[in-house]
């Protein structure tokens, strides 16, 4: 597996998380699937912008696409647990593909019930991925700790979600460095380079 992220593409019955500091390009990188799914004849996406601030204008080359995609907002933790419970029952199909980007927006570390939806949010995320074709794919932020990034929640994304895509900004500033986590395993690490668009090259 030379290129993880591209390797996406062709998988089914997983949860990924995109993870990394705010400005690594996660967000863009969901706009890219997106724009690429369309090109290729996908009939709807559904895309759960929890922060509101999703680059819907990255996609206007392909803006005669863009009704094909349904975009949600939820403004709390609570509602974005009853939109998924929603879409797993009565919405999507084998052939769906949804999206979720910065998926813990509304979490409060200090309220317990807060926790316990998120644990509920990855559970039903988990469920979604085993019945449909195409990764779910989360983005999340992270955190500095000890010269280490580490998601936020971690305990429960590693429990939770398949597969694992770190983040990170290259010395160059037109590169990201990208690693890929099994579960909990190192697998490897790709440097990609950042076009004129802000899109990755090479997916």
């Amino acid at each position: 597996m030379h290129n993880p992220l591209l390797s996406l593409i062709g998988k089914k019955n997983i949860a990924v998380q995109l993870y990394g500091l705010p400005g690594t390009y996660k967000t863009t990188f969901l706009a890219q699937i997106i724009r690429k799914k369309l090109e290729e004849g996908c009939e709807k996406i559904y895309l759960l912008d929890v922060g509101g601030t999703f680059p819907i204008i990255r996609l206007k080359s392909i803006k005669h696409l863009l009704k094909k995609i349904i975009v949600f907002q939820p403004k709390t933790l609570a509602k974005e647990a009853v939109l998924l419970d929603d879409l797993n029952i009565q919405v999507l199909t084998q052939d769906s593909i949804l999206l979720i980007d910065d998926v813990f927006r509304h979490t409060n570390l200090k309220d317990q019930s807060t926790l316990h939806l998120n644990s509920y949010i990855l559970a039903i995320i988990k469920t979604i991925s085993k019945t449909i074709d195409f990764p779910v794919i989360i983005t999340n932020q992270a955190r500095s700790f000890d010269n280490s990034i580490r998601p936020f929640l971690q305990s429960l994304t590693l429990q939770y979600l398949d597969w694992h895509f770190l983040f990170e900004k290259s010395q160059d500033h037109y590169r990201i460095m990208v690693s890929f986590f099994d579960h909990d395993q190192y697998v490897l690490q790709r440097e990609y380079s950042i076009n004129s668009s802000g899109f990755l090259m090479d997916f």
